[in-house]
């Protein structure tokens, strides 16, 4: 188990209802209650005396008790309760962590303690009402129910009051600035029933209707759910600035359809899982019809001045497919022929055939669509610094040992799941093997300068199975990844098994950063071919990203979820990593590229995902197992590309020994 369960907050909000009735209007407690006692079944501890922490007068009753110390400094007293969160904890790589695996504990929950301290007086309870709603986690819809009810209770009782000391700005649902809505989207999770799930909607409504200062909200979205359409609505109070989607359907959530899109006005960090942006989408991105093709809504939300196009900041699309990028050059080509002959005259394109579209499934051209449409379109765009691109992973590459296992297997009659289990004894390489990689990087880059002319070495062993050939070189100078079948040149050779083990990964990461060096060429083109005018800044810098090895499951999503609610991007700020600064163009001027270094070093969590090519120089390790034993040197995995292009040429040997 890789982290500590997060408490369900089905029982804390439940107990928070709780504990508002006992302390309504004065602030007494249930006379059949003690001090030392909460009303939360299962709570982590007792409540602590309260007066063990604050000087009390001398009364027999709770609403007397009045704290000795000032509120500011019980507020940071409160707020100590609440256990800090690693900016970095979903970030992946993990800046600080041993290995490519490593992920942070979830952090402990602390709703039991923010409970009992607001048993203890009435001012108590204010302030710990205000951390306890701030970033609730709804794990259940039984949990989302209990805190619309609680809203709704109050919405009542401030509509029926006479007096005026109750206001808007006091509800508890303006304490909310970050919410998790349940996973599913009205699906039933453990411990919820059939009743529950009739209130879904309903409380949907409760909560977007009244929670006006929602800053970061974090939904799924199915066919036959509610979260997304509910959000869209034209009662929705909250502006929020970052917004994670993610698809359970097989379908593009239907933007064009929704009832309202202002929700979607102050956009400064979308985060898209398994969603490749609509047209629709992206017009109402961008400020403007994209196409021809009816989009419903979206141009009347456009006139009507709800475009983020002048806010958004971030855009990450996660579980793209993993082809996403594979000859996104060819597709570039054809769409500028396409605009070429859509200008002929109809005499001129009888005669000219038609510009034939590159061969390719049809998931690999949607995502392209969409990436060319954002790229000529980026001058809409005067904001967009940061661009993600997460693609969905290939799977591990086998062991070179694997072929001997298997025939060991066969011989001594193991079962499958022990050779599964010795080929999981194959340990990932870590931090503190980082000196053995550096070496070897250097021996390589060395060997390479040497080599004027192809060469396999004649032992037969591959130098880390990398080949030279000259196109490799001239494609150097020029920062572009070579487009060669390297299994094709290493037969004319006679390919070594490593070779073959490890040739269509290393031609697949290849085509990945040539994809990714034509979608940042488009980009930039896109924004110098615009006005002079025009207030645009530098073009954004485009990542491509590690893929999460859950695919966003829960805890993944729970994970990125603590990081940003906890920390808000604004006010954050940090040492920029070299990674960072890895892929910053050297075009721009000095207060351009510190501008944009504090601007990256102010992300955190999955934004904080740095480029996975610039890994090959800062941290080689990330993607090799040991073979065997530690001793005997580690291998490539695929998982992560093991050369780049950019800045130069940089190779890691796929069999690494210790130096």
């Amino acid at each position: 188990m890789r982290g500590e369960a997060v408490s369900d907050p089905g029982s804390t909000l439940s107990g928070l209802v709780f504990a508002s009735h006992l302390l309504r209007s004065n602030g007494r407690l249930h006379p059949g209650l003690s001090q030392t006692q909460t009303p939360i079944a299962g709570t982590r501890r007792a409540a602590t005396r309260s007066d063990d922490f604050f000087a009390m007068t001398d009364c027999s009753d709770a609403s007397d008790r009045i704290p000795a110390l000032p509120a500011e400094l019980l507020a940071r007293v409160i707020a100590s309760l609440v256990p800090a969160v690693d900016r970095n904890a979903s970030t992946l790589p993990h800046p600080h962590g041993p290995h490519l695996d490593y992920t942070p504990a979830l952090p402990r929950s602390p709703n039991g303690d923010l409970l009992s301290v607001a048993l203890s007086s009435q001012l108590l309870h204010d302030l710990a009402s205000h951390a306890l709603y701030r970033t609730p986690l709804l794990r259940t819809l039984k949990s989302l129910n209990l805190l619309a009810a609680t809203i709704a209770a109050e919405v009542k009782k401030q509509n029926g009051a006479s007096s005026t000391n109750h206001s808007g700005e006091s509800s508890r649902a303006t304490h909310i600035r970050s919410i998790h809505l349940p996973p599913g989207d009205g699906l039933l999770q453990p411990g919820d029933t059939l009743a529950d799930q009739t209130c879904y909607v309903e409380s949907l409504r409760i909560l977007f209707d009244n929670a006006s200062r929602l800053d970061f909200v974090s939904l799924d979205h199915r066919q036959a759910g509610a979260a997304l359409l509910e959000f869209l609505r034209p009662s929705t109070v909250c502006r929020p600035r970052r917004i994670t989607l993610s698809n359970l359907s097989f379908s593009a959530p239907p933007f064009s359809t929704t009832k309202s899109l202002a929700p979607l006005s102050k956009l400064t960090h979308l985060h898209l899982i398994k969603i490749v942006p609509p047209p629709a989408l992206i017009s109402f991105l961008v400020g403007e019809q994209i196409n021809a093709d009816e989009q419903g809504n979206v141009p009347r939300s456009i006139k009507a001045g709800l475009s983020p196009r002048k806010t958004l900041e971030c855009l990450r699309l996660s579980l793209l497919p993993p082809d996403a990028l594979v000859d996104f050059e060819a597709y570039i080509a054809w769409r500028k022929a396409w605009k070429v002959y859509e200008k002929l005259s109809a005499q001129e394109q009888a005669r000219e055939p038609a510009p034939r579209a590159p061969r390719g499934p049809a998931r690999r051209f949607a995502v392209q669509e969409a990436l060319y449409d954002l790229a000529v379109h980026s001058s809409c765009l005067p904001r967009l610094r940061l661009l993600l691109l997460e693609l969905s992973p290939l799977g591990p590459l086998p062991s070179p040992m694997e072929e001997e296992r298997e025939m060991i297997a066969s011989r001594s009659g193991s079962t499958a799941s022990s050779l599964r289990q010795s080929q999981s004894m194959d340990a990932r390489a870590t931090r503190s093997d980082a000196s053995h990689f550096h070496d070897a990087v250097g021996s390589s880059r060395r060997a390479a300068a040497r080599n004027a002319f192809p060469s396999v070495p004649a032992n037969g062993h591959s130098d880390g199975g990398l080949v030279q050939y000259p196109e490799q070189a001239g494609s150097a100078s020029n920062g572009r990844g070579p487009h060669i079948d390297q299994i094709g040149h290493a037969e004319s050779f006679g390919a070594t098994p490593e070779e073959l083990r490890i040739g269509d990964r290393d031609d697949y990461w290849r085509s990945i950063e040539s994809g990714q060096a034509a979608l940042v060429d488009l980009w930039s083109a896109s924004r110098r071919s615009t006005d002079s005018e025009t207030q645009i800044e530098s073009s954004p810098e485009i990542r491509v990203v590690a893929a999460r090895p859950n695919g966003h499951d829960r805890r993944e999503g729970f994970q990125d979820f603590f990081c940003q609610a906890q920390h808000d991007a604004a006010t954050v700020t940090a040492p920029v990593s070299a990674h960072q600064r890895y892929h910053t163009s050297a075009s721009e001027a000095p207060t351009e590229r510190g501008s944009r270094d504090r601007e990256v070093a102010s992300e955190v969590g999955c934004w904080a995902d740095p480029d996975i090519f610039s890994l090959v120089s800062t941290v080689p390790y990330l993607s090799f197992k040991s073979v065997g034993e530690p001793d005997q040197g580690w291998y490539w995995t695929g998982e992560l590309p093991r050369e780049t292009q950019q800045p130069s040429r940089l190779v890691i040997p796929s069999l690494v020994k210790r130096s």
